[in-house]
């Protein structure tokens, strides 16, 4: 499968009173991952879901999370995210952070293909995912990224 590793450097804000990384700040890189592997792999969601006024993207249905190890300011994590599993019209992903060998966080999420529901537009129908997502995101490659700009 297609992997990504995206480095994150840990700022001040992304810290709660405890001086560690406030956990919702997982969830939302793991959001981010999940746009960075797909536009790694040719298919960027934002035109997606702006060529086509019915896709409603990849909503998340089932997700776990297992905090194993703070993160603290100026620690630079690695956020790894692959596909971990295709089904007809949903796909598992795990996310692993880590900062040096520790493991800080594992987590799966279970998401779906999504369009507005012909029979009522205002709610999602979960539909196949294309062919050529799943082959994109099969490709056994690892792509390497950096969201952080080094102020050292």
């Amino acid at each position: 499968m297609l992997r990504l590793s995206r480095e994150i450097r840990v700022e001040w804000g992304h810290c709660d009173p405890a001086r560690i990384v406030y956990n919702p700040n997982f969830y939302d890189w793991m959001e981010g991952g999940l746009l960075a592997l797909f536009a790694a792999a040719g298919f960027d969601m934002a035109p997606m879901i702006a060529k086509d006024a019915d896709f409603r993207g990849t909503p998340l249905v089932r997700g776990d999370a297992s905090f194993m190890a703070p993160a603290r300011v100026g620690d630079l994590i690695v956020h790894h995210v692959e596909v971990s599993r295709w089904g007809t019209k949903s796909f598992d992903l795990h996310h692993r952070f880590t900062l040096n060998d520790a493991t800080l966080v594992e987590a799966n999420q279970t998401r779906v293909w999504a369009r507005a529901n012909p029979d009522n537009p205002q709610s999602l129908a979960a539909v196949p995912v294309p062919d050529a997502i799943k082959v994109a995101l099969s490709e056994d490659k690892h792509i390497r990224q950096t969201i952080h700009q080094e102020t050292r």
